[in-house]
């Protein structure tokens, strides 16, 4: 008799596992049922969205000198997939987690640093470039970015600006001129995880910028600023998901990229859809599971492609909180969490791994119990 199979397609648990420690342990708990297991580490668009495609295309990663988000040098890695195509992951140069918490300051940071991985692939005559967004340090309306390939941004005085997050307020005048002709001939992707604006209420000051350690008045100031950058760089910087990243959608949406989700971008390149064909049940998990998952996150995602094939789906959640219940409206079989008894938060992140492997297990033994 086959024994049935499950496919371990989980996102990182934040602090504790990556994407690949996730699936492994996912899998060997339901090994240790008696079942078949695939490993399948997936992303949502922020950081492990390069490492996840390239292993999942058999690509190679290239070293890239570049500098993170506060300038300093830094070595970020560019994926190379068989094909050409290259991707851009901006968590790799710019990423939050680089930057001590007690450093973070959004008026000092640039997105100037993803500039360099872009030009790399450029270089490599990628036909494609895929720029996925999530986990920047970031709140300058990419246009830090802009600059490094080849924009001009100016005050109200004629001064040149470098492209930090002080500078988006004062922005008066743009010259596109200048910009990387090679991208113009260049299929640009962008993989997004929310479609927020790149202005207003919603916008990417007021609601990333404080995770990123923005003060209230920094937020009022970055915004006005960000609202400015919207008028002079017109009907792109108005798409959903402009935003995105402290406003590098709109930044990649002035360069005629095209967003796709970015846990749904991951999904399509490592070969989800093919491997969920000989999949009997999905186990799928995420470090926090909440009210804001099922909006498209990568197990929400996870969990309505298991639906359409008929497949249950089990999510996991390292902390599993008021709100989680929206993802059996999108196709999740149950939602439970993986943690064993009261623990204090170190102890819980370091038994991550043997609790997400014993909840796999249950959930494999109890899908096979008569």
């Amino acid at each position: 008799m086959t024994a049935p199979v499950a496919l371990c397609a989980p996102d990182k648990l934040r602090g504790a596992l990556d994407a690949h420690e996730a699936a492994r342990a996912l899998a060997q708990g339901a090994r240790d049922a008696g079942w078949e297991a695939l490993e399948h580490p997936l992303a949502d668009g922020g950081e492990g969205t390069c490492d996840a495609i390239v292993r999942g295309r058999n690509g190679e990663r290239r070293s890239v000198r570049t500098r993170d988000a506060l300038g300093r040098p830094r070595n970020a890695l560019l994926g190379v997939l068989p094909d050409g195509t290259c991707i851009v992951e901006a968590a790799e140069a710019i990423g939050l987690m680089h930057i001590p918490r007690g450093r973070r300051d959004v008026l000092a940071a640039s997105s100037a640093g993803i500039a360099p991985l872009v030009l790399a692939a450029l270089d490599l005559r990628a036909p494609r470039i895929v720029i996925a967004l999530g986990g920047s340090a970031t709140v300058d309306g990419g246009l830090g970015l802009l600059i490094g390939l080849g924009l001009k941004a100016y005050d109200a005085n004629g001064n040149v600006l470098r492209g930090r997050g002080r500078d988006v307020p004062q922005i008066a005048r743009l010259e596109l001129a200048g910009i990387d002709p090679r991208l113009a001939a260049t299929e640009l992707v962008v993989a997004l995880d929310v479609d927020s604006p790149l202005a207003g209420p919603l916008g990417a000051a007021p609601v990333f910028g404080p995770q990123k350690g923005a003060t209230p008045e920094q937020v009022e100031l970055l915004d006005a600023g960000l609202a400015r950058l919207e008028t002079l760089l017109g009907d792109r910087a108005r798409r959903p998901g402009a935003g995105a990243a402290g406003g590098l959608g709109a930044a990649c949406f002035l360069l005629g990229a095209e967003p796709i989700p970015g846990a749904e971008l991951v999904m399509r390149e490592t070969g989800f859809y093919d491997r969920l064909r000989s999949a009997t049940l999905v186990l799928t998990a995420e470090g926090a599971v909440d009210a804001q998952s099922a909006a498209g996150k990568t197990v929400a995602r996870v969990a309505a492609a298991s639906k359409a094939a008929g497949l249950p789906c089990v999510v996991f959640g390292g902390r599993v909180d008021d709100g989680a219940s929206a993802l059996y409206d999108v196709g999740a079989t149950a939602v439970l969490g993986i943690g064993r008894g009261v623990k204090p938060i170190r102890d819980a992140l370091r038994s991550s791994g043997d609790d997400l492997r014993a909840a796999a297990r249950a959930a494999c033994t109890l899908r096979a119990a008569p």
